[in-house]
């Protein structure tokens, strides 16, 4: 594992974003960020199975020291929070095979860490990650909630830390 290597989840059936930071002395930076995508015409195993392995597979390539992810919120509709919740179970499952820490953080507070107030909007995030870390370029609002899960992590410790 590389010392201070964060990977930020934010988990989906559809789209997990993900996004990887450096975290050294206050100061993040940027490594890379992509989707997981997966089909809908797929059944919910193989589409399980195609987050396990790209998540997997990104642990394997940067071999983070924390994976940093967002905690579920209720939907209206009981059974999407259901698959958000097992897309969730295949993150926690290949942070536990990995041995790496994993911590959660609500929407509202990776909000708050990174814009000032928990509700910001999608816009928002996407405008704060491009200014923290100008070289990402052109981002999906999952990665760009991935890196923010990650730089929220990074300033929790961080603040920590410094008591």
């Amino acid at each position: 594992m590389t010392k201070n290597l964060i990977l930020g989840i934010d988990p989906g059936l559809k789209n997990t974003g993900w996004g990887v930071i450096k975290s050294f002395k206050n100061k993040e930076s940027y490594l890379s960020h992509g989707v997981i995508k997966t089909s809908s015409k797929d059944n919910l195993g193989e589409r399980l199975v195609s987050i396990f392995r790209g998540v997997s597979q990104l642990t394997e390539e940067y071999k983070p020291s924390f994976i940093s992810v967002e905690k579920i919120f209720s939907n209206i509709n009981p059974e999407s929070t259901l698959k958000l919740g097992k897309a969730r179970g295949i993150i926690f499952l290949v942070a536990a095979i990995y041995k790496i820490e994993i911590t959660e953080y609500s929407p509202n507070s990776v909000k708050k860490n990174l814009i000032g107030h928990g509700h910001a909007s999608k816009f928002q995030i996407i405008e704060m990650i491009k200014r923290l870390y100008p070289e990402v370029g052109v981002i999906e609002d999952n990665a760009a909630d991935a890196l923010a899960v990650a730089t929220c992590h990074s300033m929790q410790t961080q603040s920590k830390i410094q008591i």
